[in-house]
């Protein structure tokens, strides 16, 4: 199912390209030897320049000898793979397959790639980064290099040269404007770049002035900042030992058992012997083995993705994919379980999270009164149960203490492409000193646990909470990671009051001359217009209000599976038979979110201008239509989101005040940025 994109990456990085002019000799059958200059090479395929490829042909026999530097290696077997005719400028470029070459013949070429290698002489294939951003923001530089400073993070100082130093942050101080490091030399000669290795990509920023100071080379803090990341998906070091199994593909013989070094849901990395592994860039492993003691071998297919070289050693990456559903499970477990140790997803934990809530004022959130809460307490635990294995839909993350729950946050798909997260709590461990580095570290944990499984998700477009307005915390990583993508389109906050209706109470009677109907097509295309005008794409799409998914039919039908409840259906007001507003309602499983979020309903007048008498008329009669609809269905509450200029109507309605929020929305494109800027903003300070 994904051969099509193994292929395409794989004949871009298989093998190794030269970087200097080397000779190889092939011959075909009668025809004379042809000279030219070898442009790539691995392990089972070689590509040269040719003057001519007129008379050959796909799958045509052929001996190659390698001429690398003065020494000419042993004729391999080859056959013809692809021909290509080569540019204005550029020679013909054949493409040759090695039949079965001899093991010997692999070692010495290994050992020749290996030397060219170390003389500057390869070009190894580099990763394209997925993401690049300058930032010249002093506010963010200065929050980035704190935690720099505080995670003792690895980098490196590189001259023009390619003179190299490795270095580690140990020190950082605003008011100076400092930030300093730890070398086992001294730096490059200036100007340098620095590289700083984050949480999931690499900062890049240039050193123009350095001095010795306590054991430390200083730094100004820099102007500006380029982030590069080059992967999609996190990879973190593991946490207890496994290792990697694996026949050569080309050799049976040579079995390959090396212990992982790092780890993510799409790959792995270990250190290897060239000489004796016989790696390439490309190779594929038709089925490999993870182990992880205490669980049964992982079974996966496998690419080389790169070889590189490092103080250690050399360091193999590679890509990998599951070879069925089952497997895919099992080395989805492996994964999270070395990734995230401290924090769990199954298990019955609803009685720690309930004591959680109580002792950690989630109750008392917005102004509530905790008693009201025992109501929902039935309901929570079987919509919990029901979530279960259901990680395609949702799924609870707590992170453990002795006794009970630390933190806990959820995570849900409403919208087809969407995923809310709701639910966060935390409350402080008995016996810890450190309140605020530990605070820091629990909430990273949870973030990321609840967060990074979602990017597994093929339909996954957007994420979203609902947020009190006036946190602090939320402020630091939530709404100011938003407002610094806004202009981009790919984020936005959007502003509401919350307010709350009880169903069983006695609600006013629709004012005269007002309806309450379904709405007709044509009244749908004005809301969808309405909706285009006064709300940004990401609030219309994060929400699925638009015209494709309003109904949410693939929504409804993932929830039946799960056998949870979805449901949303739209009302308009006509005042005098003219449409003034649009109620928008929905609901979901009984006792999914304690504070109703998805039993809410949004109103969306019209016309511009809302303070109307007929339009408050209209929207008061949408209320009263909206807590009769979710009587039907035994909700006992519902909230609205309040996003008009004039909420006369709300107030007559009676409606409980529960304060000022946001509506976070971010593109699934920035997920690895926030969740970097989430560890940076967690990382537990040196006065913390």
């Amino acid at each position: 199912m994904q051969s099509d994109n193994r292929m395409s990456t794989r004949e871009a990085i298989l093998g190794y390209r030269m970087g200097t002019d080397l000779s190889a000799v092939a011959s075909f059958g009668d025809a004379h030897d042809s000279q030219g200059r070898l442009v790539q090479l691995s392990l089972e395929h070689l590509t040269l320049h040719l003057a001519s490829c007129a008379e050959l042909r796909p799958g045509q026999p052929a001996n190659v000898v390698l001429g690398l530097g003065e020494r000419w290696m042993t004729s391999l077997q080859a056959e013809v793979a692809e021909i290509s005719a080569g540019g204005p400028q550029m020679p013909p470029e054949l493409r040759l397959r090695f039949v079965a070459p001899p093991l010997e013949a692999g070692r010495k070429i290994v050992s020749a790639l290996e030397a060219l290698r170390e003389s500057g002489h390869l070009v190894t294939p580099e990763g394209r980064p997925v993401w690049k951003e300058t930032i010249r923001s002093q506010d963010r530089i200065l929050r980035i290099c704190e935690a720099l400073a505080a995670r003792t993070t690895r980098g490196v100082a590189r001259a023009e040269d390619g003179t190299r130093v490795e270095v580690r942050a140990a020190h950082f101080d605003k008011y100076e404007g400092v930030i300093g490091w730890k070398a086992e030399s001294e730096l490059p000669l200036m100007p340098f770049s620095m590289e700083a290795f984050g949480y999931s990509s690499v900062l890049y920023f240039r050193g123009d002035k350095t001095w010795y100071d306590g054991g430390l080379w200083m730094m100004p803090l820099p102007q500006e900042m380029t982030r590069f990341r080059h992967r999609w998906l996190r990879r973190a070091p593991t946490t207890t030992e496994c290792e990697i199994s694996f026949d050569h593909p080309l050799w049976p013989q040579v079995r390959v058992h090396r212990k992982m070094l790092d780890v993510s849901y799409e790959g792995l990395s270990f250190t290897t012997e060239l000489g004796d592994d016989l790696l390439y860039p490309g190779m594929r492993v038709p089925v490999l083995e993870v182990e992880m003691p205490g669980r049964a071998p992982v079974k996966l297919f496998g690419e080389v993705r790169n070889v590189s070289s490092t103080s250690k050693g050399h360091r193999c990456g590679m890509w990998l994919s599951p070879l069925n559903a089952e497997e895919g499970l099992a080395w989805r477990a492996l994964v999270e379980e070395q990734m995230h140790p401290r924090t769990r997803v199954a298990g019955d934990w609803n009685g720690g999270v309930w004591d959680l809530f109580e002792k950690s004022g989630y109750f008392r959130l917005s102004g509530k009164d905790p008693t009201k809460f025992e109501a929902f307490k039935r309901e929570f635990h079987e919509t919990q149960n029901k979530l279960q294995g259901q990680q395609r839909l949702g799924l609870r993350v707590v992170r453990p203490m002795e006794g009970g729950v630390e933190a806990t946050l959820s995570v849900v798909k409403p919208y087809a492409g969407s995923w809310l997260a709701h639910q966060l709590a935390r409350q402080q461990p008995p016996g810890v000193n450190n309140k605020r580095a530990s605070a820091r570290e629990a909430l990273r944990d949870i973030y990321l646990r609840a967060y990074e499984p979602t990017q597994l998700d093929p339909e996954v477009k957007w994420f979203f909470a609902y947020a009190e307005a006036h946190v602090r915390w939320t402020r630091f990583t939530k709404f100011d990671f938003a407002q610094w993508y806004e202009h981009t389109g790919q984020s936005a906050l959007i502003p509401f009051q919350l307010m709350e209706g009880e169903t069983d109470r006695e609600w006013a009677p629709l004012p005269e001359g007002v309806e309450v109907a379904e709405p007709t097509a044509e009244e749908l295309g004005l809301l969808f217009k309405r909706l285009e005008a006064t709300k940004p794409v990401a609030y219309r799409e994060a929400l699925d209000l638009v015209p494709e998914r309003f109904t949410l039919t693939a929504t409804k039908a993932m929830w039946d599976r799960a056998k949870l409840s979805r449901e949303r259906e739209a009302f308009v007001a006509r005042v005098h038979g003219k449409p003034v507003a649009i109620g928008i309602v929905e609901t979901a499983n009984p006792g999914l979110n304690l504070f109703h979020v998805l039993d809410g309903i949004r109103i969306v007048p019209l016309v511009e201008d809302d303070a109307q008498a007929d339009v408050q008329d209209g929207m008061l009669a949408l209320l009263t239509r909206a807590a009769d609809w979710y009587r039907e269905r035994n909700r006992r509450v519902f909230v609205h989101y309040v996003e008009t200029k004039s909420v006369m109507y709300a107030e007559r309605a009676v409606l409980a005040d529960l304060g000022e929020g946001l509506i976070w929305i971010i593109s699934s494109t920035l997920l690895p940025e926030f969740l970097e800027h989430l560890c940076e903003s967690t990382t537990p300070r040196s006065d913390g």
